[in-house]
């Protein structure tokens, strides 16, 4: 096997979340893991993960039948973020402020980024851990998708303090759209504004390593 191979982003970040679901890695904080991805492939990078958490296969780590340390089997669920964002109070809230010609770019932007992230974490906790979906335990994988088609209302870090905020113990994935700069989370290639204290897979996704596993 390359060194190249072996260093896939993506093989790493699902063994990572595998992992942390098991206990045999801790976090800082709930056992956060970020990878970042190529913008331009960040759908394609969506559809192989929910494969991969419907039917593990080829070299991705599996999961099936993996337990944790105190015999809990792991699950994988896989969530796509833009389709909760039309949920939102935020959203709706967004769409109703009258004719287009008539609202300010503004006034959009000033609801979406004041509530977005909060509505989101308050949508799934309703439709996976309070209907009971999934255990919020370590043990529950969560992988948040389609983070870059929340651009620029919400980004990674806003998220995981929602679900810090809200105790929320599941281990939890995002492949967000840009790079990891000097340990900061680079959104679509900005400034690097935030360093969060999350597992982050420093090697970026990219087209050639999906069709590496």
């Amino acid at each position: 096997m390359s060194q190249e191979k072996k260093k896939n982003p993506l093989k790493a970040f699902t063994r990572e979340l595998v992992d942390f679901a098991r206990g045999e890695r801790r976090g800082i904080r709930n056992p956060f893991v970020m990878v970042p991805v190529d913008p331009p492939v960040e759908h394609r990078l969506t559809k192989r993960l929910e494969t991969w958490a419907t039917n593990p296969d080829g070299d991705l780590e599996e999961w099936e039948d993996v337990t944790d340390t105190a015999g809990t089997d792991v699950t994988v669920t896989t969530i796509r973020l833009d389709g909760l964002m039309p949920e939102t109070d935020a959203f709706e809230t967004s769409i109703d402020l009258g004719p287009l010609d008539r609202v300010e770019t503004a006034a959009v932007e000033d609801t979406l980024e004041r509530n977005l992230a909060a509505e989101l974490v308050d949508g799934l906790i309703a439709e996976y851990i309070q209907t009971g979906a999934v255990e919020n335990e370590r043990s529950s994988v969560l992988v948040l998708l389609n983070l870059g088609s929340l651009y620029p209302f919400t980004r990674a870090s806003e998220l995981l303090d929602e679900l810090d905020r809200k105790n929320i113990n599941t281990t939890v994935g995002i492949p967000f759209p840009g790079s990891v700069v000097g340990g900061r989370l680079s959104f679509f290639n900005e400034q690097a504004r935030h360093y969060y204290p999350a597992h982050r897979i420093g090697n970026k996704v990219n087209a050639g390593y999906l069709t590496d596993v």
